[in-house]
């Protein structure tokens, strides 16, 4: 089920003996109780060094201490422990490896400790809509035991009329709510599985692109997502906007969040609300640019403050694109850099790529957090 690499480094060593840092699982704190991970006090960028990797976007587990990336083209999860350099990868059979399907999305809930992944039909991406064909799932996942709690084939709703399905987010009672790009929607997958329709597409035109990402506002049972309807992909600025669901609704109910400056970006992709700032910041993937910084001070969302940008003007960036950001550790946020595989190697389903940077953007996100409103 899992394939590791690497092996514990002096620097995780000392910190076990001074009984900072668990070297397995079993130590970490009870889901749902506040577990203080070790400071990851490395600050400067990172690699990650994992074959076929290709990061689309991340999540932190505060409870294990450990980081998981979607593998993009692999449909498989990589679980990467900083302190370490350790990667984990979780494969589901029958989906990781198939040429057609696509690891997109994750949502990490603190609570009970699972996951839950999106895998997606790479077909709606490639025509922009124009083929939403092909299976697109949900997997609930135990990274504690390795076992899969169920997988919900999203498609068996949708019938193949609208996909692009590429984000998750949880509300209180273990409900997920996946987003669709082509065009934009909403399924709702109870705690068991069972899938729903909750927000419908509000049109038939698969090539009216739509949300690309998702984030839970735990405790308010909210859903915040990004909206690129009239945005097209190739776009270098366009004029996305951010929208609030009430997770209570019967059905859902998109109200438009205001963004003070009303400064224009997109084309967006995914948000965050990293652990660190205890909802009162999101950080949202602008494709071409960068990474914009909001800032709710209360953090209800129900407006916001548009801070400013974190260009991607790193010389080694792989064709700009900015897909997610993650936290790791208590405190430390990246800009996770992707990039297309180029040539597909032979029996595969990705590139010969073995390296991947993560940028160190914490002390520009602390600078622009100092802006008075």
């Amino acid at each position: 089920m899992s394939n590791t690499m690497g092996s514990y480094s002096l620097f995780a060593l000392l910190l076990a003996a001074a009984g900072l840092f668990p070297l397995t699982s079993s130590s970490a704190t009870h889901h749902g109780k506040k577990n203080e991970c070790p400071p990851f006090n490395k600050p400067g960028n990172i690699t990650l060094h994992q074959y076929q990797l290709y990061p689309e976007t991340g999540a932190w587990d505060r409870n294990r201490c450990v980081a998981y990336f979607c593998a993009l083209f692999n449909g498989s999860i990589a679980e990467y422990n900083p302190y370490t350099t350790k990667f984990t990868v979780i494969s589901f059979p029958g989906i990781t490896h198939a040429p057609d399907q696509h690891a997109s999305g994750i949502d990490y809930n603190p609570s009970t400790g699972l996951l839950h992944i999106v895998i997606d039909s790479q077909r709606p991406f490639l025509t922009e809509g124009a083929d939403v064909s092909g299976d697109n799932w949900l997997i609930r996942y135990n990274p504690s035991t390795r076992t899969e709690s169920w997988r919900a084939n999203l498609t068996s709703i949708t019938n193949g009329l609208w996909g692009g399905f590429q984000d998750v987010a949880l509300d209180s009672k273990g409900n997920a709510y996946v987003i669709g790009t082509y065009p934009k929607s909403v399924l709702k997958v109870s705690n068991s599985g069972k899938i729903s329709v909750w927000y419908p597409p509000q049109t038939t035109n698969t090539k009216v692109r739509g949300y690309t990402g998702a984030a839970s506002l735990y405790g308010q049972d909210a859903l915040v997502v990004v909206d690129n309807e009239g945005v097209p992909e190739s776009e270098i600025v366009g004029n996305s906007n951010i929208y609030r669901f009430d997770l209570t609704k019967p059905t859902g109910i998109p109200i438009k969040i205001p963004r003070f400056p009303s400064t224009q970006f997109g084309p967006g992709d995914k948000i965050h609300f990293p652990p660190a700032y205890k909802q009162t910041v999101a950080l949202i993937a602008d494709d071409y640019r960068g990474t914009i910084v909001l800032r709710s001070k209360d953090g209800r969302w129900k407006e916001a403050e548009h801070l400013g940008l974190i260009p991607n003007d790193y010389p080694i960036f792989f064709e700009r694109i900015t897909p997610s950001t993650v936290q790791l550790g208590p405190k430390r946020q990246y800009l996770i850099g992707n990039n297309f595989p180029g040539p597909i190697v032979p029996g595969t389903t990705g590139g010969n790529h073995s390296d991947f940077p993560l940028f160190d953007i914490t002390r520009e996100v602390e600078k622009l957090l100092k802006k008075k409103p």
